[in-house]
């Protein structure tokens, strides 16, 4: 995949976020679609880096658009990225399970430093709040992942399910 490409992914992840998004929410949660994209583009593609790139972009712009303070999401979501990048030096990507249990760790880890930061700037809301609600993000969050994945996958491994490609 090029990167304008993946750039135009985030792009309407980024647009359709906070906005069509809200529409079909379940129970008042929606996935964090930019997360979800950090985390698949980071984990499929191994000589790319759109996970970092888009990432750090996008999540200043979030930043810019959405927060209080700038700095927290594109801090968190580059470093999920390169966490991403290095764990895959240790996991299959073909095996939809790797995928699931990277992404649960990234969202956790991502929540956790993006509150940690916003708390450093002074935002009162604490950890008990924020991850009462993350486990129904991550659920939903992870029908999306699985859905993306399903459709990147194949154009990434040539020969899936091939055992004795490479």
């Amino acid at each position: 995949m090029k990167y304008w490409k993946a750039g135009i992914i985030f792009l309407i992840a980024f647009l359709i976020q906070p906005s069509l998004l809200n529409m079909i929410n379940i129970a008042g949660y929606t996935p964090n679609l930019l997360l979800c994209l950090v985390v698949i583009f980071s984990f499929i593609y191994e000589d790319e880096m759109y996970g970092v790139v888009y990432g750090a972009a996008f999540g200043v712009l979030y930043d810019v658009c959405y927060s209080q303070v700038i700095g927290p999401t594109p801090i968190a979501l580059t470093v999920v990225a390169i966490c991403i990048i290095l764990a895959r030096e240790y996991a299959n990507i073909e095996n939809i399970i790797n995928m699931w249990i990277v992404s649960i760790i990234s969202f956790i880890a991502y929540y956790l430093m993006n509150w940690g930061l916003h708390r450093i700037a002074g935002n009162p809301i604490g950890i008990v709040y924020v991850f009462g609600k993350v486990p129904w993000i991550i659920l939903y969050s992870m029908v999306v992942i699985t859905i993306i994945y399903l459709i990147l996958i194949r154009k990434v491994v040539k020969h899936h399910r091939d055992r004795y490609f490479r």
